[in-house]
């Protein structure tokens, strides 16, 4: 059964609360009681969270709601993770110390990759679950809100991808996060120039942020280590620009046989396959929507042969060609992908 951290439904409701609808109201129709939500390492149903969503829209319909609940949730509602990563040095320490505990309050993984102009951060769900586009929104509009506050320097994404399909109208989702967005996207992620990537953070503090990861550590505040999916991704990656993805070459860098990779993504319900194609297809969506890699950049960086056999993959995704995805999800003024 899917269940959602009682952390997380208690800073929904305070951003709730922020925008002023019942929360009564929202509580009854989810079926959550104070005690659920009063344990400090307690779990509600998956349930709860549809039935949370569903009465806040009937009470605020509108597009952008999960947006602007993630970005009216104060600092401190997610308690010592909050000030974990307030406490950082910079913006790239803050966003690692999430990485390293964010299962403390939401079942995914951070994937972090810093460029040479800018960082982007993922979001990977091992699982599926109903409502994921909705938390994937809200969990990026939470940091957008919370390092335009924190950061010593202006916080402002360069693009954001979201998971939810594409609306049907114009919505106010780019005034809101404060960058372009595409929609339709496998993984939630956004990029993050540098400069504000490598900001100060003005809530700094070398000696609280030592006595937060020492808790952290002893409590094991959600620190999951890198699973073998994202062992995985970060070697794809690497390898996949120089043609050595193969599963043996793989498994040789993780200090496995081929045979022992297999075995172990089989007790997660995966193949090495499947991790490869979503691995390929989030990093597609990523290439094309920055606008800095045409088409047969991104065919060379997935490790495809050819770009035939990389627009016949990118079809099977999205049942369509790698161009027309982008025209699709771009707003007016984007400039098409080089050839």
């Amino acid at each position: 059964m899917q269940v959602v951290p009682a952390a997380s439904a208690r800073a929904m409701l305070t951003g709730f609360a922020a925008l002023g609808l019942d929360v009564g109201a929202l509580r009854r129709a989810a079926g959550i009681g104070e005690a659920e939500l009063a344990a400090p390492d307690g779990v509600l149903p998956g349930e709860a969270f549809g039935r949370l969503w569903q009465e806040a829209h009937r009470q605020a319909p509108r597009e952008e709601l999960p947006t602007e609940v993630g970005l009216a949730i104060p600092f401190g509602a997610f308690g010592a993770l909050d000030y974990l990563a307030g406490s950082s040095p910079t913006v790239e320490a803050a966003f690692h110390s999430l990485r390293g505990h964010f299962r403390q309050v939401a079942h995914i993984s951070l994937e972090i990759e810093r460029g040479a102009a800018s960082a982007d951060v993922r979001l990977v769900n091992p699982e599926p679950f109903p409502g994921l586009e909705i938390s994937d929104e809200m969990t990026l509009a939470i940091f957008v809100g919370r390092f335009r506050g924190d950061a010593g320097a202006p916080f402002r994404p360069s693009s954001v991808r979201l998971s939810r399909p594409t609306p049907k109208a114009p919505t106010r989702h780019p005034a809101l996060l404060g960058a372009p967005v595409t929609f339709g996207c496998s993984v939630s992620g956004m990029e993050i120039p540098l400069a504000a990537w490598t900001a100060p953070m003005r809530r700094a503090d070398p000696a609280l942020q030592a006595t937060l990861r020492q808790l952290a550590a002893r409590l094991e505040l959600g620190a999951a280590g890198d699973d073998l999916e994202m062992a995985l991704r970060a070697r794809l990656r690497t390898l996949l620009p120089e043609g050595k993805a193969d599963a043996r070459s793989i498994a040789r860098t993780l200090g496995l046989s081929e045979r022992t990779l297999a075995r172990r993504l089989q007790e997660t319900g995966k193949s090495y396959r499947a991790v490869l194609d979503s691995f390929r297809e989030a990093e597609a969506e990523r290439l094309l929507a920055s606008g800095r890699a045409g088409l047969s950049d991104v065919a060379f960086q997935l490790g495809f042969s050819d770009q035939t056999a990389w627009n016949r993959a990118f079809k099977r995704w999205k049942g369509m060609s790698p161009t027309e995805w982008l025209q699709s999800r771009s707003g007016p003024g984007a400039v098409a992908p080089r050839r």
